[in-house]
């Protein structure tokens, strides 16, 4: 059932709203980590690293998970940095049933909202090896694409099946998205809901503040920055990912 749904997930997307565009080579920012840059930054700023979804709808402060997705969160964070996400937008919304997890029921509706970051440089790859399940707040993407949700509950029937990328700080916005209008498609007796419309959202940069990001993310409207470039604050991200792999 799980591997019928991820196929789903990943083939109406394909067909029904888009095709994404080819990856792109790792891109020259991602430069090596230097000792200096990194114990001058941990004396004044913490390495939480962390990215807004917002729209007319409300907003999501997600803090990414470097230790889980160091890839994928390199790939968002650039994507973040640059302040704007022009194909960035949600197409499904199922709501959490009242009955969910009792004696075993996992949906329909499946929890979760979830949408496209197309605009990621190229296709993240699968991230798991600390075999995490998805729990509610997750932001985790679908293997083989670009798409991605944000779990309104607990996901233990997924497994591991998921590259889990951050943490939603707070769900609170979740319901004033639009559940409605929808129509539903069936395949291997798994029936999912699917919006009418798409509704765009912007992915910027909140934390750390990089001194050069793009004119229209949070980092640039902010006086002065974390004193971090761009550059420097990829490499510190990705020194954090590399250190959690070590470590496991």
């Amino acid at each position: 059932m799980l591997r019928a749904w991820t196929v789903l997930a990943c083939a109406l997307v394909a067909a029904s709203l888009w095709s994404s565009a080819s990856g792109s080579a790792r891109n020259g920012a991602f430069i090596g980590y230097r000792e200096k840059d990194t114990r001058d930054v941990a004396e004044t700023k913490t390495t939480d690293f962390k990215v807004k979804i917002s729209s007319g709808y409300g907003e999501f402060i997600i803090k990414l998970r470097p230790d889980l997705a160091p890839d994928t969160c390199l790939l968002v964070w650039q994507l973040a940095m640059k302040g704007s996400c022009p194909n960035c937008k949600f197409y499904r919304h199922e709501p959490v049933p009242s009955n969910w997890s009792v004696n075993g029921y996992w949906g329909p509706p499946y929890a979760l909202l979830q949408g496209s970051l197309t605009d990621l440089a190229r296709q993240p790859p699968f991230e798991n090896k600390a075999e995490v399940s998805v729990k509610k707040g997750h932001a985790c993407t679908i293997p083989n694409c670009k798409e991605f949700f944000i779990a309104t509950a607990d996901h233990p029937e997924w497994g591991h099946s998921h590259t889990i990328w951050g943490e939603v700080e707070d769900l609170s916005a979740e319901p004033n998205y639009p559940f409605e209008p929808f129509h539903t498609a069936t395949s291997d007796k798994i029936t999912t809901r699917w919006l009418d419309n798409t509704y765009a959202f912007n992915l910027t940069a909140v934390q750390p503040l990089p001194t050069d990001a793009g004119a229209g993310s949070d980092a640039a409207a902010a006086a002065g920055g974390s004193g971090l470039t761009a550059a420097d604050s990829i490499a510190l991200l990705e020194h954090l990912g590399a250190g959690a792999a070590k470590a496991t």
